[in-house]
């Protein structure tokens, strides 16, 4: 990857589905010497399956490669008769970059991504055609794809998504809870993210948790307090939210990152938010959480400088919509 690149891995926008056409006619394959088609070739019914109405249907997919602020890549999926077809269960898979942002390792990494949110969504396979000289070839078997069947110049590759990571133990959190949150609020934002702000502001943050706030918090019943536990029963994650929608933390503990623990937490202060009727969540995301929120389909409203105890620290306030 081009570390001078500071792009994002977020969900498509609604508004940005047009975009879509123009990756569908980037995807498409052209052997050096060979004349590209007219634009217009996406408009054939073989090709135009993959994006018409693409977000009406409950298993269309897309994330997008955003680098300040223009997508420059995107990763989507669908279950439809394409090249690629195996069943219809599995997921056809479809991805192209401008020509530019190619061989960065950003399709690789759209690639990854997209494999752990079907994982996370119960998606057992992914299949996807591709023509025998894309150089594409190397990077879907390096992805765990298997080709599965040929004809003279295609393979149709699947490859197989492992059951999902084991769900944690959750229950609503008590005022005997708050030592637990104390320790992994302190933890994680001296030792996570530190990635991304100074030792003076991580510092200052960690030093914010209250007991007392804690405990009025903890005693509002239009506020919900979630944590994960693991099998010896100890805290290793958790959350908080009002009745509004206003998800006001989210943090895991330094030992347990990427382990799918933040996924089950939101997810779990998501359903409990669509049970109050709230049809937008709205969150303060950190420097370090931002591009999690925007994976789950969270969109920046605004940056803003927020003050932690003393200092004022960069976060996002960022929302996603429900409907009804």
């Amino acid at each position: 990857m081009d570390k001078a690149m500071p792009y994002i891995i977020r969900a498509l926008k609604p508004d940005e589905t047009p975009l879509l056409r123009d990756f569908l006619y980037e995807a498409i394959f052209i052997p050096e010497g060979v004349e590209a088609p007219p634009r217009e070739v996406i408009d054939l019914p073989e090709l135009k399956i993959y994006i018409e109405d693409f977000g009406t249907k409950k298993d269309d997919y897309c994330l997008v490669a955003d680098y300040n602020g223009k997508v420059i890549g995107a990763v989507w999926t669908r279950i439809m008769h394409d090249y690629g077809h195996v069943d219809d269960t599995t997921p056809s898979l479809s991805i192209s970059l401008y020509k530019e942002y190619r061989n960065k390792g950003i399709g690789h990494r759209l690639m990854k991504t997209i494999i752990e949110e079907l994982q996370e969504k119960g998606y057992r396979q992914i299949s996807l055609s591709v023509q025998k000289a894309n150089y594409a070839v190397d990077m879907y078997l390096k992805l765990g794809f298997t080709i599965t069947k040929e004809t003279i110049d295609e393979y149709i590759m699947v490859k197989k998504i492992e059951e999902p990571k084991p769900k944690y133990k959750m229950r609503s959190l008590e005022e005997r809870d708050i030592p637990e949150m104390q320790n992994l609020f302190r933890s994680t934002v001296l030792n996570i993210n530190i990635r991304d702000y100074s030792k003076e502001e991580v510092k200052d943050w960690a030093s914010c948790i209250d007991s007392i706030k804690l405990k009025n918090l903890l005693s509002q019943n239009r506020f919900i307090f979630i944590g994960a536990f693991d099998d010896n029963d100890c805290m290793i994650g958790f959350s908080s939210m009002n009745e509004e929608g206003y998800l006001h933390s989210l943090f895991v503990h330094k030992d347990w990152q990427g382990k799918g623990i933040a996924t089950q937490l939101l997810h779990e202060v998501e359903h409990i938010a669509q049970q109050f009727r709230v049809t937008k969540i709205t969150t303060e995301a950190s420097l370090t959480a931002r591009p999690f929120f925007e994976k789950k389909g969270y969109t920046v409203i605004k940056t803003q400088r927020q003050k932690a105890n003393r200092l004022k620290l960069t976060n996002f306030v960022m929302y996603k919509s429900f409907k009804e």
